[in-house]
């Protein structure tokens, strides 16, 4: 990676990281979640539907740490048989764990509640704000398909093929948390946001080194 693509890089991550902080603004008053926060809510709370909660129950069960580490691991093969090599292929899985880290840590110091308990449809007690699910998602996701344009020598139809289901499975996880009744928007905004500048953060400095491999 060039000077000019690593400021390009250092730049998205800052603005991604600034979105996620303003998107917290909301949360952080007096008055506590944001109007656009209750809207949202109560909308999905009033056009709940048996048929959707049941997809996105099925969806989200695929965004906690013990599916998306091993999926992270079977990628990493797979980019190594492709690129052979290893800092491309650790860089999902590393994504996903610093991202869980930072989700893990901002829980602790936001300590924000969740909607109402009796309203969700599956009952969480740990705090809000991010929404893992969708911060740890997309860290994966991002990585994934920064490696493939990168990295990976596959086609450029592949490439696009990555791009536009890795958009889709990102911005599904999000709203399972949303029907569901388990998270704000702003947690779910936020987490786009953490998991996007965290996959492109560790993806890219290990994208810069890639000439670490085993055929070295």
């Amino acid at each position: 990676m060039n000077s000019v693509g690593g400021r390009r890089l250092a730049a998205l991550v800052a603005i991604l990281a600034v979105c996620a902080w303003v998107t917290s603004l909301g949360i952080h008053s007096k008055t506590g979640v944001s109007h656009l926060d209750q809207s949202v809510w109560q909308f999905f709370v009033d056009h709940d539907s048996s048929g959707l909660q049941s997809v996105a129950r099925f969806v989200t069960s695929f965004g906690v740490l013990s599916v998306l580490l091993p999926v992270a691991v079977v990628v990493g093969v797979l980019v190594w048989v492709r690129s052979r090599s290893v800092a491309a292929a650790i860089a999902p899985w590393l994504s996903v764990v610093v991202c869980s880290q930072i989700v893990s840590t901002l829980k602790k110091s936001t300590d924000i509640a969740r909607p109402p308990l009796e309203l969700q449809v599956v009952q969480i007690r740990n705090p809000s704000f991010p929404s893992g699910h969708a911060g740890n998602t997309t860290a994966l996701i991002v990585s994934v398909v920064l490696v493939a344009w990168c990295v990976a020598e596959v086609s450029r139809r592949t490439k696009m093929w990555v791009s536009i289901g890795g958009a889709v499975i990102v911005a599904a996880m999000g709203l399972t948390r949303l029907v569901l009744n388990v998270h704000w928007l702003s947690d779910v905004l936020a987490g786009w946001c953490i998991g996007a500048a965290a996959g492109l953060a560790i993806t890219g400095v290990l994208v810069a080194v890639r000439p670490l491999n085993l055929d070295a």
